[in-house]
C-alpha cells in the first residue's frame, strides 16, 4: 500500500512544469490569491515516465495521457481523493523548476521535493526526494529518492482520458 501511495504521489507530480512564476495552492488546494499566469507544462499526450529508485528492485515504466493544465494550477501535483496538501508550491529555476508538496493521506504525511530538467514538450527529468512519517512507516520507506524519466510517444489513444495509466 505504501508503495502504492508512493508511486501515485510520483505520477501526480509528473505533470512537470517550467516556467519563470511561482504557482501556490491553498490547503484546499484552491488556487492561492494573485495566482501567476498558467505555468508551462508537459506537452498534452502520452507520455511514458520511468520511474527508479534504490528502494526499488527494479525501475517502473508506465504510460500516461497527460492533459491540458488548467490555467493557475500547479501541474506539478494534481489534486487526488482522499490526499489533502498543506503545501503545494512550484517554482522556476535555471534550466527547469523546483517543487515542494506536504500532502497527508491514509494516516502519512508525504513531504516531497524535487527537481525538473528537460523540454516539456518532448523529454523531461525528475529526481524527487520523499519524507513520509506516521505509523508504521518502515525505515526503508521513511525517505526515498526516486528519478523519472519522461518521455513524449505521441498522441493520447482515442477515447482515453486524461491522467489515465495505458496499458
Amino acid at each position: 500500500m505504501r508503495a502504492q501511495l508512493v508511486l501515485i504521489s510520483a505520477v501526480a507530480l509528473l505533470a512537470a512544469c517550467s516556467n519563470s512564476e511561482e504557482t501556490k495552492t491553498a490547503a484546499n488546494g484552491e488556487p492561492a490569491a494573485a495566482a501567476p499566469a498558467a505555468l508551462t507544462a508537459p506537452e498534452p499526450g502520452l507520455w511514458q515516465q520511468t520511474v527508479s529508485g534504490a528502494q526499488m528492485p527494479q525501475p517502473m515504466t508506465v504510460k500516461i495521457c497527460v492533459g491540458e493544465t488548467a490555467p493557475g494550477s500547479n501541474p506539478f501535483n494534481a489534486p487526488q481523493a482522499g490526499v489533502t496538501c498543506s503545501e503545494n508550491t512550484v517554482k522556476s529555476t535555471p534550466g527547469g523548476a523546483e517543487f515542494h508538496a506536504v500532502c497527508n493521506a491514509q494516516g502519512m504525511t508525504v513531504t516531497s521535493d524535487g527537481k525538473v530538467t528537460g523540454d516539456m514538450r518532448t523529454a523531461y527529468k525528475v529526481d524527487i526526494t520523499t519524507k513520509t512519517s506516521g505509523p508504521n512507516v518502515p525505515p526503508t520507506m521513511a525517505e526515498m529518492k526516486m528519478s523519472v524519466d519522461a518521455k513524449r510517444l505521441g498522441d493520447c489513444p482515442a477515447g482515453v482520458a486524461p491522467n489515465t495509466v495505458v496499458q
